[in-house]
């Protein structure tokens, strides 16, 4: 049994050292988190303010009065202890034991709990945020705090507990610490306070409603001079300074409460946010309400990937919401009320009506390290912190947007296909439609075919159906799934999607979302790497210690070749394919894929350049279809360019890299094969140890 109890406090106090580091206190008032730009330099990017209005004042600076009013009326015996009272805690503990037995506490039914708590308890509940709980669990509670006060006792100076206290302590209304309940309710700083008003703080936080000198001043007033009759009844004033500060009015120069500060956080924020709270649960086994607390109460230094100036592109693009149209649809649905949540009547029945909707987009920009340079979550003006991220937390069909990372990269890996292989314009097979009937499939965006073969190059740049299918035959279903859900890590893939359709047109069971869109892509644009996406690289306490590292490490799926080639075959998609024109100014190269899924639900976009790997989705959240353009009209696509654009200017000019393994070889743009001297040539990559195929049988 010991050794149980002795595991559970070990176990329940393992991470005391994210809570109860006393030199992290004068952080604690914000989170911030820190941008780092090409040249290393770091700077200050956005902060995350505590829950509680605080100012951190240095203990020199609090008057020693002010020190001995909390100590005479909270633990008078503080200086004497090891961090909790003995003789108070056996007779809490006892009274406790009685009331058990007897269902009234030590005095009969006018007796009271009692508690027990020292100036060092309350500082470890301030700090720890332990729930209080009820029966056994608020024993355990009581028995990890005194545990925790000895520990702190033991560490560190009674001065350095008290001053800790003081600034932590809650006041009235959402005040915490000496210094902004000083301001508040006598507009003065806390070195400025009297005897009298530095009893009266001391007066309040036994019970902050009770005696509020606001709301209660006669209450108020009564427990004041209560302290001040501590203070001199233990030494810590004189009976002159007893009898004046005893007469001394409630001066009270009320500067109203103190609002904390109204901010609306960046869609990159809020991810840091939600990433940061997943990160610390699983690093430390902390409940979401613990990982929550740390990020706003603990005072922590953030150092983000962010991009500010790609971050504040994309939130200009987006809040105009002027490349995306936005026709308005009237649907019937469930209906929410004002705090959000779904509505319903007094039966428990979901309560439905008409509302118009209109559609959505996100974007999400990596760099190629994996780092989350820039994102948004949606369209229009941002108003609230942590909506619904699409960016992040939309699963969406993706359409031909699958086809470059599905059958087109593992076939070009394997040695299936080259630049220019040719297949034909035809149906694969035939399938039955909803009315039983058989039809062929696949069939091209168009509804037609060609009567001649299409070769690769042709097949991404204009996004041919059957061509994606031809080669996503050529690698196989459980090869592409294998490198989709296992290599390149997309999660949302099921065993359903290891089919043909899904892995060559996009037709998956639950959809892929944006940000593993983007991270699919940066193995062309980084040498054939990914890395899982992260917002940030390191968490770390206001003094420097980490405790969190990003994982940043590279896994190679694909070779240097392979990537080089797939994205000269990505960048014939804006010079002349199905975003033909939309390539990004500026003398770099850039790339990338469209994808529109069935009824046009979806619109894809994913690009690169040398400097971001991007993906962009355009649709409604109720899956309605939605007629829009492609090319220039792309909504997706538009947005991605006037973005890139912006974020770009002024970047050093660059390209991807290079492969020394991939030669440019003449084709034949009719057979594919070797060009001849009657052939229409163009130039391809290739493998150095594969080129075109044999002589051209055409001409």
């Amino acid at each position: 049994a010991i050794l149980c109890v002795g595991f559970f406090f070990v176990y329940t106090t393992r991470n005391d050292n994210l809570w109860m580091d006393l030199e992290t206190i004068p952080y604690r008032t914000e989170t911030v988190l820190y941008a780092t730009d090409s040249a290393g330099n770091t700077s200050r990017y956005a902060a995350i303010p505590c829950t509680q209005h605080k100012e951190y004042v240095p203990g020199e600076q609090i008057p020693q009065h002010v020190k001995d009013a909390f100590v005479a009326i909270e633990d008078h015996k503080f200086y004497e202890h090891w961090g909790f009272d003995f003789k108070r805690t056996v007779f809490a503990v006892t009274n406790e034991v009685v009331h058990i037995v007897t269902g009234n506490y030590i005095g009969g039914e006018d007796g009271r709990k009692q508690g027990a708590s020292t100036i060092t308890q309350q500082l470890v509940k301030n700090l720890t945020r332990d729930d209080e709980g009820s029966k056994m669990a608020g024993y355990m509670r009581k028995a990890r705090e005194l545990c925790r006060a000895v520990r702190l006792d033991a560490l560190y100076s009674k001065e350095e507990i008290l001053n800790a206290y003081l600034n932590t302590i809650s006041f009235t209304g959402n005040t915490a610490g000496v210094q902004t309940e000083a301001k508040k309710l006598f507009g003065k700083t806390v070195d400025q306070l009297t005897i009298a008003e530095g009893a009266s703080l001391a007066a309040i936080t036994n019970s902050p409603g009770r005696y509020s000198p606001v709301n209660h001043p006669e209450a108020h007033l009564e427990r004041r001079n209560y302290v001040l009759y501590q203070m001199r009844d233990q030494d810590y004033i004189s009976a002159a300074e007893y009898e004046a500060a005893v007469a001394e009015p409630l001066n009270l120069s009320y500067q109203g409460e103190v609002a904390l500060p109204k901010y609306v956080n960046s869609w990159f924020t809020d991810t840091v946010i939600s990433y940061a709270v997943g990160d610390l649960l699983d690093r430390y086994s902390l409940s979401r309400t613990e990982a929550s607390n740390l990020i706003y109460n603990g005072g922590l230094h953030i150092y983000t990937t962010v991009d500010p100036s790609l971050q504040r592109s994309m939130e200009e693009v987006y809040a105009t919401a002027s490349l995306h149209p936005q026709p308005v649809v009237t649907v019937t649905k469930q209906l929410t009320g004002e705090d959000g949540q779904p509505m319903v009547d007094n039966a428990g029945k979901p309560v439905k009506g008409e509302v118009q909707v209109t559609p959505q987009a996100a974007m999400v920009s990596l760099n190629y390290d994996g780092g989350i340079a820039g994102i948004a979550g949606g369209l229009g003006q941002k108003t609230v912190n942590r909506p619904f991220n699409r960016a992040t937390s939309a699963y969406r069909q993706v359409g031909s947007t699958m086809k470059p990372i599905g059958p087109y990269v593992t076939a070009l890996e394997d040695g299936w296909i080259t630049w220019s292989s040719a297949f034909p314009d035809k149906p694969a097979t035939t399938i039955k439609n909803a009315a039983g009937e058989e039809i062929d499939w696949p069939a091209n965006a168009d509804n037609t075919y060609l009567e001649r073969d299409l070769l690769v190059r042709e097949g991404i740049a204009r996004s041919v159906n059957t061509t994606a299918v031809w080669v996503g035959r050529q690698s196989g279903n459980r090869r592409m799934y294998s490198f989709l859900h296992e290599d390149v890590g997309i999660t949302s893939l099921v065993r359903q999607d290891a089919n043909i359709a899904p892995l060559a047109l996009g037709a998956t069971t639950y959809g892929i979302s944006p940000m593993e869109m983007a991270m699919a892509y940066a193995m062309f644009g980084n040498g054939g790497s990914t890395v899982t996406p992260h917002c940030y690289s390191t968490i770390e306490s206001g003094t420097g210690i980490v405790l969190v590292t990003a994982d940043t490490t590279k896994t190679r799926v694909i070779s240097e070749e392979t990537a080089f080639i797939m994205n000269k075959l990505l960048m014939e998609v804006v010079d002349n394919g199905t975003a033909a024109g939309m390539w990004v100014p500026g003398g770099m190269e850039s790339g990338g894929k469209t994808g529109t899924t069935n009824d046009k639900r979806d619109h894809w976009f994913v690009g690169l350049t040398p400097y971001y790997v991007t993906a962009s989705w355009y649709g409604y959240d109720d899956n309605l279809p939605l007629e829009a353009a492609t090319g220039a009209g792309h909504p997706p696509t538009a947005a991605w360019r006037a973005v890139m654009q912006a974020a770009q200017a002024g970047l050093p000019a660059k390209n991807f890299p290079e492969a020394k393994g991939v030669t440019q070889e003449q084709y034949c743009t009719v057979s594919g094969r070797k060009a001849g001297a009657n052939c229409p040539a163009a130039t391809g990559w290739y493998k150095w140890h594969q080129g075109p195929d044999g002589s051209c049988p055409v001409h």
